[in-house]
C-alpha cells in the first residue's frame, strides 16, 4: 500500500508538470507573436476588402474563422469550424469576436473563464488577417 501511494503520487506529478510544460511552450508563443506584431508598424494597418480564412489552435483543436472586411474594417468574423472545441468554453469564447471588431484589432484580451479557446479565435483572425494587410 506505501507503495502505491507513492507511484500515484508520481504520477500526479509527472502530469502535472506535463500541463504546466504545454502552457509554458503555448505562454513563450503567444509572448513572441504579440512581440513580433507590436515591432510591426506602428500605424494603423490598412486591410484590403474582401473574405479571408485563417486557423488557430484552440482548447481542443483547431479553430477556423472566416473574416470579412469592408471598406478597409473588419465587418464580420464567423466560426466556419471547431468541432474539437468544448461546446461551453467556445460559447464564453465566441464573445472575443465582438470586442476584435469593436476595437478593428486582434489586440484584445482574451476571455477569462476561456483563455485557450478565445486565444485560438484571436489566432485564427490573427492568421486571416495576414492575407488581407496592405
Amino acid at each position: 500500500m506505501k507503495h502505491q501511494d507513492f507511484w500515484a503520487g508520481m504520477v500526479s506529478l509527472c502530469m502535472a508538470v506535463g500541463a504546466l510544460g504545454v502552457y509554458q511552450a503555448h505562454a513563450f508563443a503567444w509572448q513572441e507573436q504579440k512581440m513580433q506584431q507590436e515591432s510591426g508598424a506602428a500605424g494603423t494597418v490598412s486591410y484590403a476588402d474582401g473574405t479571408y480564412t485563417g486557423s488557430g489552435d484552440g482548447f481542443g483543436g483547431t479553430i477556423t474563422v472566416e473574416v470579412t472586411v469592408a471598406d478597409h474594417q473588419l465587418t464580420a468574423i464567423e466560426i466556419i469550424d471547431a468541432k474539437d472545441e468544448d461546446t461551453a468554453y467556445l460559447d464564453k469564447a465566441r464573445q472575443i469576436i465582438d470586442n476584435m471588431i469593436a476595437a478593428q484589432s486582434t489586440e484584445v484580451d482574451t476571455i477569462s473563464g476561456a483563455t485557450f479557446s478565445s486565444t485560438g479565435i484571436q489566432m485564427a483572425v490573427q492568421a486571416a488577417l495576414e492575407g488581407a494587410a496592405q
